[in-house]
């Protein structure tokens, strides 16, 4: 009898040590508050026909918790590479003829017995050595813990009451968990089988279905998703309107406080701050709950214009976000902090937006614009954080022009990163009061660039060229219908420094010509003035739904039948308020509109001067496009056509014309595009975009195919010299097919001024203001530029 219960007992223990190969050594426990270790299990194919899984474990202060799941046989992950207690000798080394070379073959059933304590002790021995080559230290055996939950998990032995096998215990005393809980899982299922009733056996099928799921679940890393059932109509609108019901509730809250602390002056501590930020925090949680409610893929038509009815948008940056931003802003130094807190979660919620509620991506984009400007406003200490800051506000900008081109107020907010680039900002301004969607708003952001440059009792800083300053400042006469004898001293001193300023410039004039020439164009438009001359002929009503060639046929018949009359008033004008009317201010529109036409083309005339310069190719493409696009609206035409240079235009694209230009696509009626490959659109077409006067230049969808961010478009690569040099020579021969102030000769391949252009140019030699002050101003010398050559 005692022979065959140790028999089982040793039947029992080597079944246990088969299935129990840790590959884990002793000293774990020494190891807590260390990086945790991580190790794989790889499980072969079980006797009960499950396949082999890998899983990993994490061992954190020596506490395992094993991704194997519960209620399977151990041997099903145990490594098919470890060692078995029956292929030890009792030294615990290996008895494999091919590990031990010198070992002679050995018959095993000349082999003694093993006794019990035989058997333990290379137990014991197999796990010190594992020990010592994995981690190189020798200590006790790891006990190892299973992290289960208590509902799961079966009692103890101790509590349980089974009989312990003192060959489940370490030399503590403790219980090995393999085996404690192998038996209890079999003590459980005899407990369960002994019983009547199904409730018990029930009970015990779910659970192993669980434990099943479980160990699927575990296994392969996941789990299951919860079952869910798709949402009804009315459950929806349910769900909008008891949202909306809290959002109107915080709303009105966030507006009360914030209109009451605008008007105090009492300044608000940490804790109060912080009450603010929690109170806001919670209305954009309400706007996004109401969001995602509303524009839920099942929801109808009607709630999801629920959003856009309400003005949801709007209403969430109005009291969710800019009204508290100001009150921070006013409470400034002290608020610094609070501000930033703010400005980054109100960043983190416009991205979530931007990600799960596209309908609305337009304001999103411009949200996300609003706020980096904000970030980048309050930083006065760190200059490189405010560059970046400025360049993420930049990029969210261009992104919504792309998407609305023709809005002003974007372009507004783009000159406001433009500091301190004056002509910069010059040019976003008066883009933004010129646009189709123009932004009157920025009337009164401008006199923030023009003041100081007005203030006669401040000097100019020096930082700014002499050049740019005149010019900046002429612009500001201008626009506040100043003196006309300081706009004619000023306009006089850019023109004389304005050829040494582009060679100084050398590449960088590209860009800056543009600035230059676009904020001329944009003064001729009188700056977007209600009562101005030229805007209403390029309102959206006239030109946004008519065809392109119809147009061109209507202007051409126009022109045809013109029969060249030449102009008398405006020269008139000029002469007039040279001699008698110097010293008063800007009364009327035309005075305004001669004296803009005549800065903007007088400008014009010295860049074309520079024959050959490749730094003034896309200036001349814009001004070529600003009369192309005037020479299709024949009224507009008529009041700036004497100003013109017409000569020097024919003599600048003769200079074009070489060899390895392709006549035949520039004579083609049709818009050039360029070699595939290259990119149809150029830098200067993006600056121009949105203007009313550009309408009519760009055909339709011309910049739905455009790619790449504003960074890369404003990169000059060598070969968009060419189609730039295609598109000078399309528009010089689209202006030359009406016939009137030059023409192309196809057979000679050459541009030449027509009659009515030499009489023009000869009505304007006339004496007038410019030429009369240019005989008596000189430039200061230290106003002069130094001239370089080309680059």
């Amino acid at each position: 009898m005692n022979e065959s219960i140790k028999r089982a007992h040793r039947k029992q223990f080597l079944r246990n040590h088969h299935r129990f190969s840790s590959p884990f050594s002793a000293g774990a426990e020494s190891n807590a508050g260390k990086q945790p270790i991580q190790r794989s299990f790889s499980s072969s194919l079980s006797k009960d026909g499950h396949s082999s899984v890998s899983s990993t474990s994490n061992y954190h202060d020596g506490v395992l918790s094993p991704a194997v799941p519960l209620g399977r046989p151990r041997s099903a992950y145990a490594s098919p590479d470890a060692p078995r207690l029956q292929d030890l000798d009792l030294h615990g080394r290996s008895r494999n003829p091919a590990e031990r070379s010198f070992t002679a073959k050995k018959d095993h059933n000349s082999r003694s017995p093993i006794s019990k304590a035989r058997v333990r002790s290379a137990y014991e021995r197999r796990k010190r050595t594992a020990t010592s080559e994995e981690r190189g230290n020798v200590g006790s055996p790891v006990r190892i813990r299973r992290t289960v939950s208590t509902k799961d998990q079966p009692r103890k032995p101790q509590e349980s009451g089974m009989a312990i096998n003192p060959l489940d215990m370490d030399d503590t005393g403790a219980v090995l968990a393999e085996n404690w809980h192998d038996a209890a899982t079999n003590a459980v299922s005899a407990k369960a089988l002994d019983r009547s009733g199904n409730t018990q056996a029930e009970h015990h099928n779910v659970t192993n279905k669980s434990e099943r799921r479980l160990s699927n679940s575990s296994a392969s890393g996941m789990f299951l998703q919860p079952e869910t059932h798709p949402i009804t109509e009315d459950q929806l609108v349910n769900e909008v309107r008891g949202i909306y019901a809290g959002l109107v509730m915080v709303e009105k809250k966030c507006m009360e406080i914030d209109k009451r602390q605008s008007q105090s002056r009492d300044a608000l501590d940490d804790r109060q701050w912080q009450a603010l930020i929690a109170l806001h925090r919670t209305l954009l949680h309400e706007h996004h709950d109401f969001f995602l409610a509303s524009q839920h893929p099942s929801a109808s038509l009607g709630l999801r214009r629920l959003a856009e009815r309400y003005a949801m948008p709007a209403r969430m940056w109005r009291y969710g976000i800019h009204s508290f931003l100001e009150l921070l802003r006013h409470g400034l130094p002290d608020s610094l902090e609070h501000m930033l807190t703010f400005i980054y979660m109100a960043y983190s919620m416009m991205t979530l937006l931007l990600e799960s509620v596209p309908a609305f991506q337009d304001t999103w984009i411009e949200c996300l614009g609003d706020l980096a400007r904000y970030r980048m406003a309050v930083e006065e200490v760190d200059m490189r954080d405010r560059e970046v800051w400025s360049g993420v506000a930049r990029y969210w900008y261009n992104k919504a022009a792309d998407k609305n081109p023709d809005v002003g107020r974007i372009q507004h907010h783009l000159a406001v990163l433009a500091r301190p680039n004056i002509v910069q900002q010059l040019f976003y301004y008066t883009k933004s009061l010129v646009s189709v969607q123009p932004f009157p708003s920025a009337k009164e952001s401008i006199l923030l660039l023009f003041n100081p440059l007005l203030d006669r009792s401040r000097p100019v800083s020096e930082r700014y060229p002499a050049a740019i300053a005149a010019f900046v400042s002429a612009h500001a006469t201008l626009f506040v219908n100043g003196s006309i004898q300081q706009f004619i001293e000023l306009s006089d001193k850019f023109l004389h420094l304005l050829d040494n300023y582009i060679a100084r410039s050398g590449t960088l004039f590209r860009e800056h010509g543009v600035h230059v020439v676009c904020s001329n164009y944009a003064a001729i438009l009188e700056y977007g003035q209600k009562d101005a001359i030229i805007p209403i002929e390029f309102s959206p009503e006239r030109t946004q739904h008519l065809d392109q060639q119809e147009v061109y046929q209507s202007a051409r018949e126009f022109w045809k039948a013109s029969n060249h009359t030449m102009p008398r008033e405006a020269p008139t004008l000029l002469r007039e308020t040279a001699s008698t009317k110097a010293d008063s201010a800007f009364s009327s529109s035309e005075e305004i509109l001669a004296h803009a036409s005549y800065l903007s083309f007088s400008t014009l005339a010295v860049i074309l001067q520079r024959l050959g310069d490749k730094n003034v190719l896309p200036s001349v493409h814009v001004s070529l496009a600003f009369l192309w696009c005037f020479a299709l609206n024949p009224r507009a035409m008529l009041h700036i056509q004497q100003y013109v240079p017409w000569v020097r235009i024919a003599s600048f694209l003769n200079t074009l014309i070489r060899s390895d230009i392709d006549m035949e696509r520039v004579e083609h009626e049709e818009f050039p595009h360029p070699e595939p490959g290259i990119a149809a659109q150029l830098p200067e077409d993006f600056l121009i975009r949105g203007q009313m006067w550009s309408q009519l230049y760009h055909p339709k969808g011309f910049f739905s195919s455009c790619t790449g961010e504003d960074e890369e478009r404003s990169i000059e690569f060598p070969s968009i010299i060419v189609p730039r040099t295609h598109r000078c020579l399309w528009l010089g021969m689209r202006i030359a097919s009406l016939e009137c102030w030059i023409t192309y000769n196809r057979e000679t391949r050459t541009f030449a001024a027509t009659a009515f252009a030499f009489d023009l140019e000869n009505t304007m030699r006339q004496p007038n203001m410019i030429d009369r002050k240019s005989k008596t101003l000189s430039p200061d010398p230290k106003d002069r530029d130094t001239k370089m050559t080309d680059v």
